[in-house]
């Protein structure tokens, strides 16, 4: 394994002859998640398996069983982070110009490597936030938690939850199925809420007036004498209300086929090797060395020594007071009391 539970014993790579040259390891990690991906024979995957388990609970006190580690065929199709990556065979057509000039097509045979997202996760997790109810057939449930917030913020935050989904979507293939039902499942919770909130009786009087992207302000009443919604927003009375994103298929993005770069390091990685640089002592020593070389003071030691200057002397530091009268002056002001 890589990082800090790397062990050397594992190899990542085989040797490309003999009986073990179609033997080989990879290792992928995502937070606390981690996949070994190996070509080889069951036993080598129960092997590592079994070293896993005694060096998490050697070096870090972590004790995993069997069923935490599980063993999957490709075939099968494995789960990781709400995605389930497969291997397909293919029948793809081959043409091509044979002696003479004659065009022959003939049916191929291959293998893709398929990352879908998995639907029933998906569901899940919108159970878990209590946006929807059931499980083969979901029915959307009213977003309760912004009951008392109003239509612009509402469609703004569920506008930013979208983005996170179909950002975390990127890269499957049915990237538009899934972030489409996100997005059919987040508009229907706004509606039920509307319909709710501003006592319409379902969500097809919710879209009516709202539209079918919730942009259109919703009011409690219809009085006439009530200015415009176009004056007030002219006038800076009310904010712009956002329409929900992914309202139709055609404004969702597919899936993103781009390879990554060689040297490529995840944004999640790249922040944790940031804080890990921050938190070494010796970039902070050298740090403290070159602001005192330059004669420059950190904003904590200011602030401590007003802190301690206040609770030993009852005053302020001498520093942010012109001469000694204007600290005799703040002196007197802080003994007053």
């Amino acid at each position: 394994m890589k990082d800090s539970c790397h062990n050397p014993s594992w190899p990542e790579f085989v040797p490309a002859s003999g009986k073990e040259k179609t033997r080989k390891m990879d290792y992928i990690r995502f937070g606390g998640h981690f996949l070994i991906g190996i070509r080889g024979p069951r036993e080598d995957a129960v092997g590592i398996r079994k070293e896993i388990i005694e060096f998490c609970d050697s070096k870090f006190g972590i004790r995993l069983d069997n069923s935490k580690v599980e063993i999957e065929h490709i075939t099968r199709g494995i789960q990781f982070l709400d995605h389930i990556i497969c291997r397909r065979v293919i029948h793809p057509t081959l043409r091509y110009t044979s002696n003479g000039g004659k065009i022959v097509s003939e049916k191929g045979v291959g293998t893709l490597l398929s990352v879908t997202a998995s639907l029933q996760q998906c569901i899940r997790q919108f159970r878990r936030l209590a946006f929807v109810k059931g499980d083969r057939d979901p029915e959307p449930l009213p977003c309760t938690p912004m009951l008392y917030s109003g239509q612009a913020h509402t469609n703004a935050q569920m506008n930013k939850f979208l983005e996170s989904l179909a950002d975390w979507y990127r890269y499957a293939d049915n990237r538009k199925k899934i972030v489409g039902f996100c997005a059919y499942v987040i508009r229907s919770s706004l509606a039920k809420l509307y319909a709710a909130r501003y006592r319409l009786k379902s969500r097809a009087k919710v879209y009516k007036i709202a539209s079918r992207d919730l942009s259109r302000p919703l009011r409690e009443s219809s009085n006439n004498s009530a200015p415009e919604y176009s004056d007030l927003l002219r006038m800076g009375l009310v904010d712009t209300i956002e329409g929900v994103q992914f309202s139709h298929m055609s404004l969702i993005p597919s899936c993103d086929y781009t390879p990554f770069p060689r040297n490529w390091v995840p944004d999640h990685e790249r922040v944790l090797r940031e804080y890990i640089r921050l938190q070494d002592p010796k970039f902070f020593c050298q740090l403290n060395k070159l602001v005192k070389q330059q004669g420059l003071c950190f904003p904590q030691d200011e602030i401590s020594k007003i802190v301690w200057d206040y609770k030993t002397l009852g005053v302020f530091s001498n520093k942010f007071n012109g001469d000694k009268g204007s600290e005799n002056a703040s002196h007197q002001l802080m003994l007053a009391p």
